[in-house]
């Protein structure tokens, strides 16, 4: 479990310096001493202190001197414990030279560290340099790169008395080790990359950036998820770094800084529009700012990412609306032909506290929601609505719309407009509420219907697919795709909608077909309609997840997932967080999928515009299930929203019979599997059928829909569908050829967990068979980590269903009477059940049965 607090006192580790540790520990006695030279924060305190303690523990005496601005003015300020307590008189170099040497000449192996070097008064730089020539002692001198320092310690490196060790940036990898180390691994991607690219390998922004997050509230710790969200105050260290990096700016330089903090990365051609050229020069030349070329122009940044937040910290309010200002009114002024312009100028009349141009404001609140950053957006609109007009308060309500805020949208929306393209958009988000707010499709359609347009046409298949009407969802979608007037978006909208049914009803083929066509076009206007490829990627993943293609929904899932880390967009992280936890699930990795499940529900807090808390909180029930944890399983189950829609209603039926049999209630595991099939079937979900019929056969009703699922097989002419049907078979008719051949179907598939079930049952029936080489050969491919009756089967083979039941909960911890009350049996019946069980296992207490049948206590 992830600590409550990250790690960031005193233990916080050394990481990525092994290299130069060995190096300085391996100089003694070959040279006079090491020079550890690094920027400011980079780690040469830490480095030093570690190598002492390893000097340390080697029987070597280690004196430490600190050296700092105070004693700087003082001679021998820093050395002074090393001076005779009587002091030397008249401050005589000689003669304190002569009294170090003494003090040292009696102590062989000392070693001294020298920590700020550079701020060394002269004399104490001088007793250094005369420890190392003599050789009295092996010193390690930590020194600021750019900064001056005495000559005697630069003698140290120039003459060869001591080695110079530079101490680079950490490495991404280094970083990465740190953040796992202080967070247990337990930080979410979106925020790890954002601390990489704002500690810049720096280990001591790093620590004071995670502080000053946790002191002030915007890195929290949900669902075992530490996640980064919203701006930190700097803490009083890191004003102090940075501060004292800048403190030598001129007034020039340090207006180039201020706005380049206000709106980084910022245009250059912007830049000069607003300060002098010369200063723009001379702060890139100092390494306070850095030019790069982005596309066809190029844009300023600050040196180090931190330098915005400590700068617009110490820079007044009043100039940062005065900077913002200018530079809302320097853009405004250009074309603005590029996609975030209109964002830019709108975020900078927010800073400037100026209402700005309406027109702008509202380009910017819809660049914002494209981009699903909703609380900008709504900032932006709120701003645009101030100023009146029908459009804006539309916007307004669309933004609310997306961010699952239905009531506040249902306020927010104007009256229908008599403009048509306006009334279509206008249909689409009052749609929207009435489905997902309130959960009435049948005016949700009308309503689109009415609008008689290809947009209206596309979002009224994707109600038809969330309220579980796939063939409807199918074919609305089909015939907009078909039409002549059809746009990127509609194509998007409709094709993912279509995709995605076609995969639920097992037309595999027809699914691959329009997800290409749709994904071409959505990627062909990606800068238009950024969310048209995610859509369409996701619809797709659905359907094939409905039936089991987990391998396919793994690959897609896993290098989508990749690129939404990449362009940190938190939102689309966490929708494919929870694809990929699903397919993780699915497939039987069910520590990924608890992981990346609680992920998804963490990044997707307070954006849940589809409705997907509910699934997502069933599917991490179902992994703790698999793993073996009922009580967790249940509590997250009865969490999860009452209010889903109907396509997701089979889907938590089955995870709440995997939270039943984890409980060891496997009767009403089954029949809650049964009653999840009949819910496809009702809603026309033949893929979701199949898969809750295998899954009643799984726990223990394999006689009772073998013959439906063998008709399912008939019908939908699917290779795995016909793999269930075949196992369901054998495990109907203790058949361990047709397990053993289903197997191979589910292992080509990524279902592992099925198919360690199939080889697990295949390899005890070949053995009762006497068949023993076969049943060796089946059994080596019964690896799993998931906890299901089957697999407990494979190593409790004699129990019966009901001793089984009893002993896994007894396994839990559970009492006597609390099993007899939970599965309505006697007590002396329940005492002997588990009494029998002990008997087949081979084990006397309770303990051993929770090894055995690997349940967690």
């Amino acid at each position: 479990m992830a600590p409550r607090r990250p790690l960031l006192g005193d233990g916080w580790p050394l990481v990525g310096r092994d290299a130069q540790l060995r190096a300085v520990v391996g100089a003694a006695g070959v040279v006079g001493g090491v020079v550890l030279s690094g920027a400011a924060g980079v780690g040469k305190t830490r480095l030093a202190r570690e190598a002492a303690q390893r000097f340390a523990a080697g029987g070597r005496a280690v004196e430490w001197v600190t050296a700092t601005r105070a004693t700087a003015v003082i001679p021998f300020g820093a050395v002074s414990h090393l001076l005779p307590d009587d002091g030397v008189p008249g401050g005589n170099r000689v003669a304190a030279l002569r009294a170090v040497a003494r003090r040292f000449t009696s102590r062989a192996d000392a070693v001294v560290v020298v920590d700020d070097g550079h701020l060394l008064d002269d004399a104490s730089a001088a007793v250094v340099l005369h420890l190392v020539a003599h050789g009295l002692a092996f010193v390690v001198l930590a020194l600021r790169d750019g900064e001056p320092c005495p000559d005697a310690l630069t003698s140290l490196w120039k003459e060869g008395l001591t080695e110079r060790i530079e101490l680079p940036w950490l490495s991404p990898s280094a970083v990465d080790e740190l953040l796992d180390r202080a967070f247990d691994g337990a930080l979410d991607p979106v925020s790890r990359r954002r601390l990489r690219r704002v500690s810049a390998g720096n280990p001591l922004l790093l620590r004071e950036t995670l502080r000053s997050g946790v002191d002030s509230g915007s890195l929290r710790r949900r669902r075992g998820v530490w996640r980064w969200a919203g701006v930190a105050k700097p803490t009083t260290r890191l004003v102090e770094v940075i501060t004292d990096r800048l403190r030598v700016v001129d007034e020039s330089v340090r207006e180039v800084l201020e706005a380049v903090a206000c709106g980084e990365p910022l245009p250059l051609a912007l830049l000069e529009n607003v300060v002098s050229r010369r200063s723009v020069a001379r702060a890139e030349r100092d390494g306070l700012v850095v030019t790069e070329r982005a596309g066809a122009r190029l844009v300023c940044r600050l040196g180090h990412p931190l330098y915005g937040e400590v700068l617009r910290r110490t820079t007044s309010p009043a100039r940062i609306r005065d900077i913002a200002g200018g530079l809302a009114d320097a853009v405004t002024r250009t074309p603005m032909r590029r996609r975030d312009d209109a964002l830019r100028a709108g975020l900078w009349y927010l800073q400037a506290g100026s209402p700005g141009n309406p027109e702008v404001m509202l380009a910017a609140a819809e660049q914002a929601m494209d981009r699903f950053d909703l609380p900008t957006a709504e900032r932006l609109a709120r701003a645009a609505v101030e100023h009146g007009g029908w459009r804006a308060e539309h916007v307004l309500a669309e933004v609310l719309n997306h961010s699952g805020r239905y009531d506040e949208s249902e306020a927010a929306m104007p009256v229908a407009p008599e403009d048509v393209s306006a009334r279509v958009r206008w249909a689409v988000t009052r749609a929207d509420v009435l489905f997902w707010g309130e959960g009435d499709a049948a005016g949700a359609e009308r309503v689109l219907v009415d609008a008689e347009h290809c947009v209206a046409e596309a979002s009224r298949s994707w109600i038809l697919l969330f309220d579980a009407r796939c063939e409807e969802a199918l074919r609305v979608g089909a015939a907009v795709l078909r039409r002549p007037d059809v746009d990127p978006q509609s194509t998007a909208w409709a094709g993912t909608a279509a995709g995605a049914a076609a995969g639920l009803l097992g037309r595999y083929d027809r699914a691959g077909a329009i997800h290409r066509h749709a994904l071409a076009v959505a990627e062909a206007h990606r800068e238009r309609f950024p969310w048209g490829p995610v859509q369409v990627d996701f619809g797709y993943c659905m359907g094939l997840l409905a039936g089991g293609r987990v391998v396919e929904v793994a690959a897609i899932a896993e290098d989508r997932y990749a690129a939404a880390v990449a362009e940190e967009m938190t939102t689309l992280v966490g929708a494919w967080a929870g694809m990929r936890g699903a397919a993780a699930k699915a497939r039987g990795d069910v520590a990924l999928g608890a992981a990346a499940l609680r992920e998804s529900l963490v990044l997707l807090a307070g954006y849940d515009t589809f409705r997907l808390a509910a699934p997502s909180l069933a599917e991490l029930a179902g992994a703790h299930a698999l793993n073996g944890e009922p009580r967790l399983a249940a509590r997250l189950l009865d969490r999860a929203d009452r209010r889903v829609t109907r396509l997701f209603l089979p889907w938590i039926a089955l995870d709440r019979a995997w939270v039943l049999a984890a409980g060891g209630d496997g009767r009403a595991a089954a029949g809650t599997a049964r009653e999840a099939a009949r819910t496809a079937a009702d809603h026309h979900l033949p893929t979701m059928e199949a898969m809750a019929l295998y899954d009643a056969a799984r726990l223990g009703d394999a006689a009772g829909v073998r013959d439906r699922l063998a008709a399912l097989a008939e019908t939908m002419g699917d290779g795995l569908v016909h793999a269930f049907a075949s196992a369901t078979a054998g495990l109907a008719d203790d058949d361990p050829e047709q397990l053993d051949q289903a197997g191979l179907v589910f292992a080509a598939h990524g279902l592992t967990v099925h198919a360690a079930e199939a080889a697990a049952v295949a390899s005890r029936l070949y053995r009762s068979a006497g068949l023993r080489s076969r049943a060796n050969a089946v059994a080596e491919r019964t690896t799993s980590t998931a906890r299901t009756p089957l697999l407990d089967r494979a190593v409790g083979s004699t129990l019966t269903r009901r001793e089984r039941d009893v002993a896994r909960l007894a396994a839990e911890g559970r009492s006597s009477r609390w099993i007899a009350e939970h599965l309505a049996l006697s007590r002396r019946t329940v005492d002997n059940y588990l009494g029998r069980a002990y008997a087949k296992l081979g084990v006397s207490r309770r303990s051993e049965l929770a090894a055995v049948l690997g349940v967690r206590n």
